[in-house]
């Protein structure tokens, strides 16, 4: 089995779609759904937003199944302008080095290195900070964190990003804050609305991340697709 998670239930969202037999829990804050993906019986596990989140889910996933692969995916940012809203990159610096060989067989990515914080990097002053701190060409927050858990337990690991918001994108983070309730892993559309009364100059920049979050999903999920079919059969 493989375990495919995701931070956030709108990166999953699309894949879930594609998979039958599902059956839907939760451990805690972890929420899982063990179903069918073209044929293979997969992990679907919602990890949570951030570091410590996100780790600690991770752990939870290790205490209660036993994956032969996982894989984490979901929304990242560009720290470079090359890196465009759709783009899918795997981490270089963070997939296990057993699997890279056969990662290169595969189309539809790129690869580059990847940071982990745990503040959004929401202006290209603040994406130029974290490249010359870091040298990398992509963020998140979450990745880092769950490769050192995954580190060490003899799982192949993959992480996979696909770009959300691209270098020059100035994300409207008041408005991401009051849409979505990183706690609970839920929208509070309510909240938003309200918030975008009062703040009317955040709404054109939230419509424009919004509107690339669909391509972004869709070009994951075609990825993720054709991983799934490609990967060894014991998985």
């Amino acid at each position: 089995m493989i375990c495919y998670a995701f931070p956030l239930a709108h990166e999953a969202g699309e894949l879930l779609k594609l998979c039958t037999q599902q059956e839907r829990f939760s451990i805690g804050s972890l929420h899982c759904t063990l179903a069918n993906f073209r044929g293979r019986p997969i992990l679907v596990a919602l990890i949570g937003m951030g570091p410590e989140r996100s780790a600690e889910n991770t752990r939870a996933i290790f205490r209660y199944f036993r994956p032969k692969g996982f894989v984490l995916a979901g929304y990242a940012g560009a720290l470079i302008p090359q890196l465009k809203i759709g783009q899918v990159v795997l981490s270089a610096n963070l997939t296990s080095p057993e699997v890279l060989p056969f990662l290169r067989l595969l189309s539809g990515f790129d690869f580059a290195s990847f940071c982990t914080t745990d503040e959004i990097a929401a202006t290209p002053e603040k994406r130029d900070w974290y490249a010359k701190k870091t040298n990398f060409q992509v963020i998140d927050m979450e990745s880092e964190a769950v490769t050192d858990v995954v580190a060490g337990r003899q799982v192949p690991f993959m992480a996979v990003r696909v770009i959300s918001d691209d270098y020059h994108l100035a994300l409207p983070t008041g408005a991401l804050a009051a849409g979505f309730d990183a706690a609970r892993g839920r929208a509070t559309p309510f909240r938003l609305l309200a918030y975008l009364a009062l703040h009317p100059g955040e709404f054109a920049p939230f419509k424009k991340f919004v509107a690339g979050l669909s391509v972004a999903r869709k070009n994951l999920t075609v990825f993720l697709q054709q991983l799934n079919d490609e990967l060894p059969s014991s998985w």
